[in-house]
Protein backbone atom coordinates (compact mmCIF):
# COMPACT_ATOMS: atom_id res chain seq x y z
CA UNK A 1 0.00 0.00 0.00
CA UNK A 2 1.10 3.37 -1.42
CA UNK A 3 1.40 5.84 1.61
CA UNK A 4 1.98 9.26 2.37
CA UNK A 5 4.53 9.78 5.06
CA UNK A 6 2.43 12.17 8.40
CA UNK A 7 3.67 15.88 7.80
CA UNK A 8 4.51 15.79 11.52
CA UNK A 9 7.27 13.41 10.68
CA UNK A 10 10.46 14.62 9.62
CA UNK A 11 9.38 18.45 10.00
CA UNK A 12 11.27 18.72 12.75
CA UNK A 13 14.89 18.69 14.03
CA UNK A 14 14.79 16.50 17.14
CA UNK A 15 11.94 14.22 16.26
CA UNK A 16 13.60 12.69 13.13
CA UNK A 17 14.40 8.77 14.13
CA UNK A 18 14.94 6.15 11.91
CA UNK A 19 13.13 3.92 14.63
CA UNK A 20 10.05 6.06 13.97
CA UNK A 21 9.87 5.47 10.28
CA UNK A 22 10.99 1.92 10.50
CA UNK A 23 7.47 1.37 13.29
CA UNK A 24 5.61 3.85 11.16
CA UNK A 25 6.38 1.56 7.72
CA UNK A 26 5.30 -1.64 10.04
CA UNK A 27 2.20 -0.64 11.39
CA UNK A 28 0.52 0.85 8.76
CA UNK A 29 2.06 -1.78 6.11
CA UNK A 30 2.92 0.50 3.66
CA UNK A 31 5.03 -0.88 0.46
CA UNK A 32 6.01 3.06 -0.78
CA UNK A 33 6.72 6.05 0.53
CA UNK A 34 5.24 9.17 -0.57
CA UNK A 35 7.43 12.41 1.60
CA UNK A 36 7.73 16.07 0.61
CA UNK A 37 10.81 17.49 -0.14
CA UNK A 38 11.76 18.85 3.17
CA UNK A 39 11.39 15.38 4.99
CA UNK A 40 13.36 13.70 2.31
CA UNK A 41 16.28 16.19 2.71
CA UNK A 42 15.53 16.14 6.57
CA UNK A 43 15.62 11.98 6.74
CA UNK A 44 18.79 12.42 4.10
CA UNK A 45 20.41 14.16 7.58
CA UNK A 46 20.25 10.81 9.55
CA UNK A 47 22.15 8.98 6.52
CA UNK A 48 25.87 8.27 6.47
CA UNK A 49 27.53 11.41 5.00
CA UNK A 50 30.02 9.24 2.68
CA UNK A 51 26.38 7.66 0.61
CA UNK A 52 24.19 9.22 -1.65
CA UNK A 53 20.89 9.69 -0.13
CA UNK A 54 18.56 6.15 -0.23
CA UNK A 55 16.00 5.92 -3.15
CA UNK A 56 14.49 3.05 -0.49
CA UNK A 57 13.96 2.16 3.27
CA UNK A 58 13.16 -1.40 4.18
CA UNK A 59 12.84 -2.08 0.68
CA UNK A 60 10.25 0.28 0.10
CA UNK A 61 10.46 2.85 -2.46
CA UNK A 62 10.67 6.55 -1.57
CA UNK A 63 8.87 9.04 -3.44
CA UNK A 64 9.08 12.68 -3.71
CA UNK A 65 6.25 14.20 -5.96
CA UNK A 66 7.19 17.93 -4.94
CA UNK A 67 11.09 17.63 -5.44
CA UNK A 68 12.01 19.45 -9.07
CA UNK A 69 12.10 16.33 -11.78
CA UNK A 70 15.66 16.67 -12.29
CA UNK A 71 16.40 16.20 -8.81
CA UNK A 72 14.79 13.63 -8.59
CA UNK A 73 16.25 11.90 -11.28
CA UNK A 74 19.61 12.71 -10.04
CA UNK A 75 18.78 10.91 -6.50
CA UNK A 76 17.42 8.13 -8.36
CA UNK A 77 13.59 8.52 -6.67
CA UNK A 78 11.68 9.48 -9.81
CA UNK A 79 8.53 7.63 -10.54
CA UNK A 80 8.38 6.95 -14.16
CA UNK A 81 5.34 5.45 -13.68
CA UNK A 82 3.37 7.94 -12.39
CA UNK A 83 4.57 9.73 -15.04
CA UNK A 84 2.16 11.81 -18.08
CA UNK A 85 0.46 9.24 -20.15
CA UNK A 86 1.35 6.56 -17.14
CA UNK A 87 -1.50 3.94 -16.71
Amino acid sequence: MKKALPETMFNEHDQPRLTTLRNWVLDHKVTEIEMSERQFWNFAQLQPVAEKPWTTFMGRQLRVPNMPEEAQRQLGVFDIKNGPGAI
